[in-house]
């Protein structure tokens, strides 16, 4: 399909997540080397932030941690105990990037710390499942873990190493950990029991009992920011950038999904409802923000629309054969 047609789909899509009250308003933009065509449907607007979950991940945690190792200063087989002791000392760099690692998804009842020096005490605590390489479990402490690497290299915290040294040189003014603004610029995300209405802060709630601050979750950011972010993939020479094709484990690359095997499709979503997706055969970009997780979690019909977008983007549905 062409861009046009490609757009016109997905705008569909999405029209209908709307009518359906799926979700009350979707921001997404396609980004190619003819620039970036921006969509606002339904409730979206130009400029609003969006949590963007576990894109945090992908478009933070794992950009400084390139960037570091393109500076020579963490290599993929540095181990965990190289930085800090833990239970997980043997766990490598590498691992924590592909998810295999062995550790858990997350930590059993966050709510029980009562400060960010407990979750990370209990983090440190957590033994691994299995042994490093032998499965792949999605896991959040991962990226906790690399955050905190990425802290004790720099010898920054986590939102300032990731503003001057990632967002600024983008030119992403509007991405960042705690930002601060008119709550009515923020989109909304759940109602829960613990907190009330979540709105302008993080909504996971091991972030939240991080303050705010951490490497699996936790950054806000806009559509345009994220379509800043966007092409710099498409257009960078970056050794790093064309190195994550090399791998193919447990369907995963370093921090990213591919979407489908053999070709240069990159994926990753986050809970709250956004989308990223690279094709880096044709050089374009599709970045999507909505909140799903509005009035409340378990949004599996947004799900399915964010799923058919994709599919319609990358030419064929997740890891199937390379559609010719």
């Amino acid at each position: 399909m062409t861009t046009a047609e490609i757009e016109e789909k997905i705008t569909g899509i999405f029209e209908g997540a709307i009518r359906q009250k799926t979700v009350k308003g979707v921001s997404y933009a396609l980004v190619d080397q003819g620039g970036v065509s921006r969509h606002y449907l339904g409730q979206a607007e130009p400029g609003q932030f969006y949590d963007l979950a576990s894109l945090t991940k992908v478009v933070g945690t794992a950009s400084g941690i390139f960037k570091e190792m393109a500076a020579g200063k963490i290599s993929l087989k540095d181990r965990v105990g190289d930085f800090f002791p833990a239970a997980c000392s043997a766990v490598t760099v590498k691992d924590l990037l592909l998810h295999t690692s062995g550790l858990p998804a997350d930590l059993d009842d966050v709510w029980q710390y009562q400060s960010p020096g407990e979750v990370w005490e209990a983090v440190l605590a957590t033994k691994p499942l299995f042994l490093p390489g032998q499965e792949s479990i999605y896991s959040d402490l991962n990226f906790i873990i690399l955050g905190k690497i990425l802290e004790q290299v720099s010898g920054q915290d986590l939102s300032s190493f990731l503003r001057e040294e990632i967002f600024a040189p983008l030119g992403m003014r509007e991405t960042g950990f705690l930002l601060k603004g008119k709550r009515d610029n923020f989109v909304k995300t759940e109602i829960t029991k613990e907190r009330g209405q979540v709105w302008g802060n993080v909504h996971d709630e091991t972030a939240w009992q991080m303050g705010g601050l951490a490497g699996h979750a936790g950054l806000f950011s806009t559509l345009d920011d994220l379509a800043r972010f966007s092409s710099f993939y498409l257009t960078t020479a970056s050794p790093l950038v064309a190195g994550l094709f090399d791998y193919d484990c447990f369907e995963r690359t370093l921090a990213w999904i591919r979407w489908q095997k053999g070709c240069r499709f990159l994926w990753h979503s986050g809970f709250t409802g956004p989308g990223l997706g690279l094709d880096l055969e044709n050089g374009r970009a599709l970045v999507i923000l909505a909140s799903s997780a509005y009035p409340k979690r378990g949004n599996e019909a947004w799900m399915l629309a964010r799923r058919q977008a994709a599919k319609t983007f990358f030419g064929g549905g997740y890891r199937e054969e390379k559609q010719e």
